[in-house]
């Protein structure tokens, strides 16, 4: 008799464990949440721009097998999809309080797949940008500065993900392929003399290359160093550092060269001077995500490199 018993509750048991199943193999909606990454400052990262809209695509795979190592087996399980943003209202289960957020999602109402495959996912922004998504090389594009300043955001595979253990929200943590460089002026001459500046430029960079997220490193430069004009104009000085510009982005690399300005320096008396200065050798490793801020201070006939701060992009 207690042997029946056994049998019966293992039965009983047995019809718990699949009703279980059930109920937890909800239908859900896939959706996003992305933000991006700081690359040097203590805040981690920041919100993604509600207005700005990404490429997604996703990958499946069964539960037990990880990406690493069914990569090559991976089924694709969403195209490449522009997902934008929208105001959702999420209901707490418990204690059915509502409230509002804003997630991203496909032009498409796409579903979770069962509960017995997981997701990976690979997005780059801005949608419209001439990126290629694959499981061979990730995001991958062609950049050449000098024909357009764009910036590249670009997330590692979001892997493994499952609708019920990870929650039907995922999260894209996206970073910046490019770096960018700025200038700030400062003058020093004496009260009533003036330096005017015509035009700056870095005298020898990379300017094109390829980039493969999936790569190590992820940056190839190609062609050969050419001169880099940040500024043409005309834009008067002050004995204060003073932004000049809007800067550029550029391609991470080595830096090995000068940087050279021209400008008018303008006596007491009015006679105008023309000059062309450079810096000495500046030294840095253009990393991606990170925004170089070099201050230089003109002088009658020379310039100097004051300071360089490094800091993130958008900071």
């Amino acid at each position: 008799m207690k042997i029946k018993t056994l049998i019966s509750a293992a039965f009983m048991l047995t019809g718990c464990t699949i009703n279980e199943t059930l109920v937890h193999d909800p239908e859900l909606n896939l959706m996003f949440q992305p933000e991006m990454y700081m690359h040097v400052s203590q805040e981690g990262t920041v919100r993604f721009p509600t207005e700005e809209n990404f490429a997604v695509r996703a990958w499946m795979l069964p539960q037990n097998v990880s990406w690493n190592e069914g990569i090559g087996h991976a089924i694709e399980y969403m195209p490449l999809s522009e997902a934008y943003s929208r105001e959702v209202t999420i209901t707490d289960s418990d204690t059915r309080i509502a409230a509002k957020d804003t997630l991203w999602g496909t032009s498409e109402t796409l579903l979770w797949p069962s509960s017995n495959d997981n997701l990976t996912f690979l997005a780059y922004a801005p949608f419209g940008a001439e990126c290629n998504c694959d499981i061979e090389n990730g995001i991958s594009f062609h950049s050449d500065i000098l024909l357009r300043q764009e910036d590249i955001l670009f997330t590692e595979p979001q892997a493994d993900r499952h609708k019920i253990e990870d929650g039907w929200v995922v999260p894209l943590q996206f970073s910046h392929a490019l770096c960018k460089v700025n200038f700030r002026i400062k003058n020093r001459v004496p009260e009533r003399e003036e330096i005017l500046i015509r035009r700056i430029a870095i005298s020898s960079a990379y300017t094109k290359g390829h980039f493969s997220s999936f790569r190590t490193p992820q940056w190839i430069q190609e062609g050969t160093p050419a001169e880099i004009l940040f500024f043409e104009g005309e834009s008067p000085t002050d004995n204060l550092p003073t932004d000049i510009g809007s800067g550029l982005m550029m391609i991470p690399q080595k830096l090995d060269t000068r940087i050279t300005l021209d400008y008018d320096y303008q006596t007491s008396g009015g006679a105008g001077l023309p000059m062309h200065q450079q810096t000495s050798v500046i030294n840095t490793e253009l990393e991606a995500g990170h925004s170089y801020t070099y201050t230089l201070s003109v002088g009658i006939d020379d310039v100097k490199l004051m300071q360089e701060i490094i800091g993130d992009i958008f900071e």
